[in-house]
């Protein structure tokens, strides 16, 4: 059974210091999370521990855990079309797409259009989804979708249970873990966002650091659509692609939740569902390395691109970063569950990178 080493996590806290004192972030959290508790809980630079931070794309597998039930009592099939669920999404190509490829980023629209005007209503969004059309046959692909899957998954949870997702969510994922709203309009205020720097001309640095040209990351979403996330009237919404306000402590403490299953609000065997069962590991058009999705995460792999999936180096350790390096995870192996969260999207995507190798390393080592 891992030990907490108190010892060690001066080095931890001591490297985010580096961030501060360089101008990469001026506010973070970081979060560690053991044996079904939080053990470290530590707030940096203009954030206190009260604060909230906006987690980005860590909220993916926050909201697509909460279809696991569904897959246990078999009121929904992996491998059925989305369209059996929601016929509206049936339209324009997309009869055949199945959940699993809608899970695993293998739908085929991953820029869909939705905004706004469509997101306030199951009425709304299904009439978006009908206009939707595939850019490449579901399946055929791995393309990181960075909105317009989990609104689908969004839907579908609103569809199965009738009754709104952010309450869906809220019931199986958060509660559970004693973590209050962390999604939608009952979240507090998170602190700024802001941007920094500015992308390298440096081609031969970025490569130097990513390994490979091809592994060199371009961005899904500017920054001008994420630090859209400031906006009162955003943050409300509970974007459930990238719009959860929480504080580091509770999203260490929801990982604990994920590895233990002590209120019981997963099936027994969700794990091995979540984390190792369903897995595709086709290379992904997006950032050039092999997908290794789960139907909610990633999996960290054994395959030497755990770094360029912003995880540590621990081969069974799952979970999903955020945009500008928001890092969550659990690892089995170890029963670590670990949250940093900042307020900052630099531009130079070596900063992350190198950051989220050192960070994820230290978070390690505080386990014994």
């Amino acid at each position: 059974m891992s030990a907490f080493a108190p010892a060690r996590v001066t080095d931890l806290l001591d490297r985010i210091h580096q961030e501060l004192d360089s101008g990469n972030i001026t506010a973070g959290q970081v979060a560690i999370g053991l044996h079904g508790e939080v053990v470290l809980f530590e707030a940096f630079g203009a954030a206190t521990t009260d604060d909230r931070l906006v987690i980005y794309s860590a909220t993916k597998p926050l909201v697509a855990m909460a279809l696991l039930p569904h897959l246990a009592d078999g009121s929904l099939d992996l491998t059925a079309p989305v369209a059996r669920y929601l016929p509206e999404f049936g339209h324009h190509g997309k009869h055949d797409v199945t959940v699993l490829q809608v899970l695993t980023m293998q739908g085929g629209f991953a820029q869909a259009p939705i905004g706004p005007g469509a997101w306030g209503t199951s009425e709304g969004r299904r009439a978006q989804f009908a206009k939707w059309s595939l850019d490449y046959p579901a399946g055929s692909a791995t393309e990181y979708h960075p909105v317009s899957a989990h609104w689908v998954i969004a839907e579908l949870l609103e569809t199965l249970n009738g009754r709104h997702y952010l309450d869906v969510v809220h019931d199986r994922v958060f509660r559970p873990a004693g973590v209050g709203r962390i999604l939608g309009p009952e979240v507090g205020t998170a602190l700024p966002v802001r941007a920094h720097g500015q992308y390298p001309d440096d081609r031969d640095g970025l490569i130097a650091t990513f390994g490979r040209p091809d592994l060199v990351p371009t961005a899904s979403i500017g920054p001008e659509a994420l630090l859209s996330m400031n906006d009162r009237r955003a943050q409300v919404v509970g974007v459930p692609g990238g719009g959860a306000i929480a504080t580091a402590a509770e999203i260490a403490r929801v990982y604990q939740q994920f590895l233990h299953n002590t209120g019981g609000a997963l099936p027994d065997d969700w794990l091995a569902d979540a984390r190792g069962t369903i897995r595709n590991g086709s290379v992904s058009v997006s950032d050039k390395v092999p997908a290794n999705r789960t139907i909610a995460a990633y999996l960290s792999g054994n395959d030497g691109y755990h770094l360029h999936r912003w995880m540590p180096p621990t081969p069974r350790a799952f979970g999903h970063a955020g945009a500008g390096g928001q890092l969550c995870w659990a690892d089995p192996d170890t029963g670590l569950s670990f949250a940093f969260l900042h307020d900052t999207l630099h531009q130079d995507p070596r900063v992350e990178f190198r950051r989220a190798a050192d960070i994820n390393d230290l978070a390690l080592a505080v386990v014994r």
